[in-house]
């Protein structure tokens, strides 16, 4: 089980994210390398959301895979090519998450390394 919380003394928290996520001793970790907006066939998505509604749905089906959902979730790390996207980015994952707020970074890069991609998210989770 993921125990996730706020650390008093530190400025909360000003989006959908937690200071610290911790883990129960003995739990296995899953690092998931980082999902880019390609559809299982290889298609890319066309625009910024699609690309990023694929990214959460390949995170979700890893975590499936692995008898996991995103309430395993330890850590997230987001690269973003364009800041305004942060906006919709910000939408979308509340919309693949729900109630879920796993600590998390976000980064705004120069690009990633297929030029026509917008976003990257790699994650780590843990299974009891």
């Amino acid at each position: 089980m993921v125990k996730r919380y706020d650390v008093e003394g530190v400025r909360s928290p000003g989006g959908r994210y937690s200071h610290v996520a911790e883990t129960e001793p003995g739990a296995r970790l899953y690092h998931l390398a980082g999902q880019t907006g390609f559809a299982p066939d290889g298609t890319m998505g066309k625009d910024f959301r699609e690309q990023a509604e694929l990214v959460y749905a390949n995170i979700e089906q890893i975590l499936k895979e692995c008898g996991m959902t995103f309430d395993n979730l330890i850590k997230i790390t987001v690269f973003l090519i364009n800041p305004d996207d942060i906006p919709e980015w910000r939408d979308i994952q509340k919309n693949a998450f729900g109630d879920v707020v796993p600590a998390s970074t976000l980064l705004v890069i120069s690009r990633l390394a297929i030029p026509e991609l917008l976003i990257e998210v790699e994650a780590i989770a843990a299974k009891d």
